[in-house]
């Protein structure tokens, strides 16, 4: 199998969660859990993890909990089920049985939203199958300069300054997806512009109009 090209980019919050996911997952069964607001890159940070482990040789996908239930082939030895807080714990525990009847057995990764740990505490099999909790936050400003420059680099673009990246964290209160979402779309802004630079102000027009949307 040729491995997947691994998704980019990652702020560090997201490379530190990898890592203990990676870390998490070494034993072949058990449950790794990955937990964090909307935003933060659960997601990305599991494409990061499907990356990492078929270029190490072993078989794993990302499915909701509902079509790993719902799969009549042989589970992969890493099943990681997103979103997995929408599922209730009477699902997460029927998957837990499905990983652990494959043989060797299967690691599982749950990924999602808060409720997810409250499902894991409340019921005894899932909470004695846990191996790792890993939590993910929103980054701190380091942590946007970074994502900010990386994203102008694979762009072609110059690097904004300052001012720009500050405002930039402050309106997506420090969200990965919030953040490239802002820097995507003030580009659209800068590219009319003979320097191609972005100023604050871009930056808080650009949100001005996402707010109506998101609302």
């Amino acid at each position: 199998m040729t491995p997947r090209p691994t998704p980019s980019p990652a702020s560090a919050p997201q490379l530190a969660a990898l890592a203990k996911l990676a870390c998490g997952v070494e034993t072949g069964d058990g449950i790794a859990v990955l937990c964090g607001p909307p935003g933060v890159g659960k997601s990305l940070v599991l494409r990061h993890l499907v990356g990492e482990l078929e270029a190490g040789g072993r078989s794993v996908a990302i499915h909701e909990p509902a079509v790993w239930l719902a799969r009549t082939a042989e589970l992969p030895a890493v099943v990681a089920a997103d979103d997995a807080h929408l599922t209730d714990a009477a699902d997460l525990v029927r998957l837990l049985g499905r990983c652990r009847g494959r043989r060797p057995g299967a690691a599982l990764v749950l990924a999602g939203e808060g409720r997810l740990l409250t499902l894991v505490a409340r019921d005894p099999k899932l909470g004695q199958a846990v191996r790792i909790r890993v939590s993910l936050l929103p980054g701190r400003l380091a942590d946007t300069h970074a994502l900010v420059a990386d994203l102008r680099h694979q762009s072609g673009r110059q690097a904004c300054e300052a001012p720009v990246v500050e405002t930039i964290h402050e309106l997506a209160a420090g969200l990965p997806a919030d953040v490239v979402r802002l820097i995507e779309l003030a580009d659209v802004v800068a590219a009319a512009r003979p320097d191609g630079q972005l100023t604050p102000a871009d930056v808080v027009a650009v949100h001005r109009r996402l707010a109506p949307l998101a609302a």
